[in-house]
């Protein structure tokens, strides 16, 4: 027998996806998760619908800009936000009623570069604070 069916999880310092290597090795975010832990989906401070501002990043990804969330990614520590990190992508017709040619649509942002918003005090707030601001 050269080895055993038993998966090792190496740990990452990089926020990366989950994926197996060869070898039967599995490499996960030290970042998002603890060791020893069995659910490999890092919880998120945000959640969809939820008002954000861009905290870093270049003005051309949308910096000091403020957006709802449209969709969170917790296994590669993503979100998208409407409004926010525009990408342009050519799309060929599918259908006769398709939309077709250049296409603008949102591309996922790490979650870290983005805050919860409060529209009383106009700045980012700490997900902690989110029942004492009413923020939902």
């Amino acid at each position: 027998m050269y080895g055993s069916n038993k998966k090792t999880i190496n740990y990452a310092k990089a926020p990366i996806v989950k994926k197996i290597k060869m070898g039967a090795k599995t490499v996960v975010s030290q970042a998002l998760v603890k060791k020893g832990v069995s659910n490999l989906v890092p919880k998120m401070h945000v959640k969809r619908g939820d008002l954000v501002i861009v905290t870093s990043g270049s003005k051309e990804l949308g910096r000091g800009k403020t957006g709802k969330i449209l969709k969170v990614l917790p296994r590669e520590g993503k979100v998208v936000v409407e409004g926010i990190n525009m990408m342009t992508r050519a799309m060929k017709p599918r259908t006769a009623t398709g939309k077709s040619g250049l296409v603008k649509e949102e591309a996922p942002i790490f979650a870290s570069k983005v805050m919860l918003y409060s529209p009383k005090t106009k700045k980012g707030v700490r997900a902690e604070f989110r029942k004492k601001e009413d923020l939902g």
